[in-house]
């Protein structure tokens, strides 16, 4: 963690400046999305608000909100080194998890820590934390605000809600649900903070996106012609006709492969209840690689949403997917490795980041068959019983072993 803290505290700035520009304003007086654009939705600004309170210049802020950050990662950190010692006990394998996220998170700490995402990511695990230990209302209350922090998360309401239905605990998870969002009513009378939506819709094709990723390399290849590489006021975007042709698609299949991946996972639920929490985890990631990767915006800090749930999948199943998305998110600073990213990625960029959005492509496609399987070895358990019902009487009483034996077995 100390390379980590130690790049929370430099002065790279990143998005901190904006943090702080806007932080400042509303403690001035001024109203978000009204006297100055707001991009994010509400609960952001108020993680911004403390550190720009108590510091009134940027570069006494850029350390105090490190600090936040790094609490967060610990956090999470905390919380992967806890199930992997319920998982393994004092095995080194118990340390796998937060060893992967710690590798991880300090590759990306381009993004990682210059970034407010690790807020909502920490929220998240929380609601993943507490969901496993049946305190719904914690869980609801988590995930409420950590959709207010950063939208994402309600791709998760969905799961949250087949699991509480289940196992019959659905009003706790509304009741945390509703306290996370109340806030909202009161605020709307003085904030108009619905207003950051409006900014979401009009952005373009973001450079690094699936789709833009593959309109770029056919650029390259001659195939395209008239692809722009472009400087819009929040990011890096492709522009032209055929980039207009791609963001339409994009956001279609976004749709549909979010809403159809949370689907997936509740049907998953409905059929067989996870209990562990990195089966929880590996639900999750369904949705939010599909998110992620089908989006037309993708910015990467975006993978910071899903390592701390790639970390624990690791603990069991298949650890091709989570492994996918942990080397996705190390290969996202290889993007901007140089100059180019201002002017248009050369062909080894380029390369790479078909690579990285392959990888996290492919991720989402082993997600969608293991929550396929779950379902399939949970129907076909039923059978195997059933057919054990029919046997004659003659074969029952055949079968039966001796009672030293079924100790024995036991004891093993």
């Amino acid at each position: 963690m100390t390379p980590l803290v130690v790049y929370a505290f430099s002065p790279r700035i990143g998005d901190l400046d904006l943090y702080f520009k806007t932080a400042r304003a509303f403690l001035a007086g001024a109203t978000p999305n009204q006297d100055f654009r707001f991009e994010y939705p509400p609960y952001a600004l108020l993680w911004f608000v403390p550190a720009a309170w108590v510091r009134h210049t940027q570069w006494e802020f850029i350390p105090l909100f490190g600090l936040q950050l790094a609490v967060m990662d610990g956090f999470i950190k905390w919380v992967l080194l806890t199930e992997g010692a319920r998982k393994w006990g004092r095995a080194w394998r118990s340390v796998v998890p937060c060893l992967a996220y710690s590798v991880t998170s300090w590759m990306a700490a381009l993004y990682y820590l210059k970034r407010y995402d690790l807020i909502p990511a920490a929220l998240t695990m929380a609601a993943l934390f507490a969901l496993a230990r049946r305190r719904e209302t914690v869980a609801g209350l988590a995930l409420s605000v950590g959709v207010v922090t950063k939208l994402y998360p309600v791709v998760l309401v969905p799961l949250a809600l087949a699991v509480c239905w289940k196992r019959g605990t659905l009003g706790k998870l509304v009741v945390g649900l509703t306290l996370g969002v109340a806030p909202l009513l009161p605020l709307s009378a003085v904030w108009p903070w619905w207003g950051f939506a409006s900014f979401h819709v009009d952005r373009g094709l973001q450079v690094e996106s699936l789709g833009a990723s593959l309109l770029w390399a056919a650029h390259h290849l001659g195939l395209v012609q008239g692809v722009l590489w472009i400087h819009a006021p929040a990011a890096f975007e492709l522009h032209g006709a055929a980039a207009e042709g791609v963001r339409a698609v994009s956001r279609w299949l976004w749709v549909v492969g979010s809403l159809g991946m949370a689907a997936v996972g509740m049907w998953s639920v409905r059929r067989r209840l996870p209990e562990r929490m990195e089966d929880l985890a590996r639900l999750a990631l369904g949705p939010l690689v599909a998110f992620i990767i089908l989006n037309p915006v993708l910015s990467p800090q975006f993978l910071t949403w899903v390592m701390g749930a790639a970390a624990l999948a690791l603990l069991s199943g298949s650890r091709t997917a989570p492994v996918l998305i942990l080397v996705a998110a190390v290969l996202s600073r290889g993007v901007f490795v140089g100059p180019s990213y201002k002017y248009g990625l050369g062909i080894p960029q380029t390369l790479l980041l078909l690579a990285r959005n392959g990888m996290l492509f492919v991720a989402g496609y082993l997600l969608l068959r293991d929550a396929w399987r779950r379902v399939a070895s949970e129907d076909a358990a039923p059978k195997a019983s059933a057919a054990l019902d029919y046997l004659p009487a003659s074969v029952e009483a055949g079968c039966a072993e001796p009672a030293g034996i079924g100790l024995a077995s036991q004891r093993r």
